[in-house]
């Protein structure tokens, strides 16, 4: 189920990525805990649609919104979030700062450290 909802969130209209989203929250809510349900989702890190990899940082900020960083192991997140930073469209990039800055303001400075091992400039 979460492949074609990574296609939705592709998709041309707003609804549709929108209601893509709300569906993916709702299995963490009712299905599985949202670390399983990442762990599949993490492949829409580098789909061919701009839209979905921009539609996955922004779910990222939203379970990050709903249900804090407990549940999540960032560490296997944050690596594909640094790969979005170098992404050809501007709205990719974005949202990856975004769901960058939202990570940091649940974790702290773990996460400044962890960029800068990966060669992220300090400044960024």
């Amino acid at each position: 189920v979460l492949l074609p909802l990574i296609d939705r969130m592709g998709d041309a209209k707003d609804q549709v990525r929108e209601q893509a989203q709300n569906l993916i929250l709702k299995l963490m809510s009712e299905a599985a805990p949202p670390m399983y349900i990442w762990e599949r989702l993490a492949v829409g890190f580098k789909h061919k649609n701009y839209r979905s990899r921009e539609g996955v940082c922004l779910c990222l900020v939203a379970t990050l919104n709903i249900y804090g960083a407990q549940p999540l192991i960032l560490s296997k997140l944050v690596p594909h979030l640094c790969i979005a930073f170098g992404d050809s469209n501007s709205q990719v990039r974005d949202a990856a700062i975004l769901a960058i800055v939202e990570v940091y303001r649940h974790v702290g400075e773990k996460v400044r450290i962890d960029l800068t091992k990966r060669g992220i400039p300090p400044g960024r």
